[in-house]
């Protein structure tokens, strides 16, 4: 068993009271006290050296090793060489850091080389796909079919580091000439930032994100169609006649502003009677807030409610879970209703989200500050609530006049 090959301070206090026989100059050992190797005692080799004027005695090992005295001059040799010549290493400790140094760089270097070799095909099914657990079922299966449909097709088999910025601008343009909107484009193209982001924490790819310049078609994705009273109170007794889950689904997010998410997750436990509130809890802007009921939504609740257990969701799946989407047969009575007859802007169109913005819409229109509608909405800026400035009160006129008796005197004039 060889001792530690480090310089000669570790030798001393191991090896005191060892006697040393110098084989020749420069090299010299002991031997084990009772461990044979062949037909002798079993030796431990060092060697022993000047640099720079400092005695330097660095360990080799023992023979059962395979060190030998042939071993030992090569070694003896290659030092003193570099010594000559000023190139190299010059102890065994300065070759043993060097050539650590040289393997380490050889790994990084083959781990350069693997991860270049990676595709986008591959980093997608084995890395990127099974960490999106996080998502909802339907966020995942939209960007399974972007992916497949533009950028498998176009970059699939490519390494990850050879989609540049000119590729995704090629991309941009089929995406246009194939009559996709805006928003499908930066949706596409923000599937594949995630991708590069991930393999960059991963060390695969590094530099500027290939997305980063890529110019996206302007556009206003927001959005605008609410609904009017008549056609609020149209949609409920529909919805009422097909499903009484549905109907109150609709109504908390009509009279409530709620997503359907945060319906979905509600438990009996957010739902607060006395004081005609409703916690929202872990909603997507992160901070819970409070909804109010008004009578006809604490109404339905309390008909639903038969004292269950605080934890159990308020409107659960027919097989008591959390429900994951909004009930298709909410478009049908939208259909049937002839909402959309006409319509082909996706902007104006009634989907279930339209009911929250209905909500938002309606405050403005009364009057409400823009905060307060943000604090409801569960917005996190103000921006957010901003679009629907426009739908409020003109006060501008009524600000500028409300100064005018300063200009006019008793008498009318100026």
């Amino acid at each position: 068993m060889a001792n530690s090959p480090d310089a000669m301070e570790g030798l001393g206090a191991s090896m005191s009271g060892q006697k040393w026989i110098t084989e020749e100059r420069g090299i010299r050992y002991y031997e084990h006290p009772s461990r044979m190797h062949g037909k002798r005692r079993d030796r431990y080799y060092t060697l022993r050296f000047t640099v720079d004027g400092k005695q330097i005695e660095e360990a080799l090992g023992w023979s059962s090793d395979g060190w030998t005295l042939t071993k030992a001059r090569l070694e003896l040799a290659k030092l003193k060489e570099a010594r000559r010549v000023g190139d190299g290493a010059v102890t065994l400790r300065q070759a043993r850091t060097e050539a650590k140094k040289k393997r380490t760089e050889a790994e990084k270097a083959e781990a350069l080389e693997r991860a270049a070799r990676i595709t986008v095909n591959d980093f997608w099914l084995n890395t990127y796909s099974p960490a999106q657990g996080h998502k909802k079922e339907s966020t995942v299966k939209k960007e399974e079919n972007l992916y497949i449909r533009w950028l498998k097709p176009r970059f699939g088999e490519k390494p990850l580091t050879e989609v540049n910025e000119d590729l995704l601008e090629k991309l941009k343009l089929a995406m246009l000439a194939d009559g996709k909107s805006p928003r499908t484009i930066e949706y596409t193209l923000a599937i594949f930032s995630q991708i590069w982001h991930q393999a960059n924490r991963r060390g695969i790819v590094s530099g500027i994100p290939p997305t980063r310049n890529v110019k996206l078609p302007k556009f206003d994705n927001r959005r605008m169609r609410f609904l009017s009273k008549d056609e609020a109170r149209s949609l409920l007794h529909a919805l009422k006649g097909v499903s009484a889950d549905l109907h109150a689904t609709a109504l908390l997010s009509l009279a409530c502003g709620l997503r359907a998410g945060e319906i979905h997750s509600l438990i009996w436990a957010d739902v607060d009677f006395s004081n005609e509130m409703i916690l929202i809890r872990d909603p997507k802007s992160s901070k819970n807030r409070h909804a109010y009921m008004n009578q006809e939504v604490k109404a339905v609740l309390e008909g639903r409610f038969h004292g269950q257990h605080p934890g159990e969701l308020v409107l659960p799946s027919k097989t008591g879970g959390q429900r994951g989407q909004v009930s298709k047969a909410f478009d049908k009575i939208v259909r049937e209703l002839g909402f959309n007859n006409g319509i082909t802007d996706p902007r104006q169109k009634v989907v279930f989200h339209t009911l929250r913005h209905t909500f938002a819409s309606w405050l403005v229109q009364k009057g409400t500050p823009l905060y307060t509608v943000a604090t409801l909405m569960g917005h996190s800026t103000l921006e957010m609530t901003q679009r629907y400035a426009h739908l409020a009160p003109d006060t501008t006129k009524v600000a500028a006049l409300s100064i005018s008796d300063v200009f006019t005197e008793s008498t009318g004039a100026v």
